[in-house]
């Protein structure tokens, strides 16, 4: 625009500028939701490994009274069941397998007249697979004993 033209105005207009806006009350809104969801899940997942404490007042369980279960963790992942008497050798990866070997044992010595089950198992084997291990050897008894024990090194044979 000529200034010096007949109809221009005494005065520029300054060009019209628009300001960006926008509402953050949904990103204040995620950010919240997102800490809740972390705090929730780190205190779930610290809740997953716990430290229990050491045994002070134990009753020790003789061997002539008790069918003893070994379990311990080879590489690859596999179950070791050491029957007391009998030695299963090969690691049994099966499930149904370990379940069927522990109850024949199981009944093998509520017949010898044996009374406590005591299961053994090594620092490393999970908690999952020793109460597997362990549903599986007082289903159906109810006249039998269950007793744990850890074993703080793999090499406990």
């Amino acid at each position: 625009m000529n200034l010096l033209e007949p109809d221009a105005p005494l005065v520029l207009r300054s060009k019209t500028h628009y300001e960006a806006t926008f509402d953050i009350t949904a990103m204040i809104d995620l950010v919240f939701m997102m800490n809740i969801f972390f705090l929730v899940t780190t205190v779930a997942a610290a809740q997953l490994e716990m430290d229990l404490p050491t045994m002070r007042h134990c009753v020790p369980t003789d061997p002539d009274d008790a069918l003893v279960i070994s379990v311990s963790e080879t590489t690859p992942p596999a179950l070791t069941i050491d029957l007391g008497r009998e030695t299963v050798d090969a690691a049994i990866t099966d499930p149904d397998r370990q379940k069927e070997v522990v109850q024949r044992a199981v009944r093998d010595a509520r017949q010898a007249g044996k009374r406590i089950i005591l299961v053994k198992a090594a620092q490393s084997v999970k908690l999952r697979e020793i109460k597997r291990i362990s549903a599986a050897a007082i289903e159906g008894t109810t006249d039998m004993e269950l007793r744990f024990s850890v074993i703080e090194t793999d090499e406990f044979r």
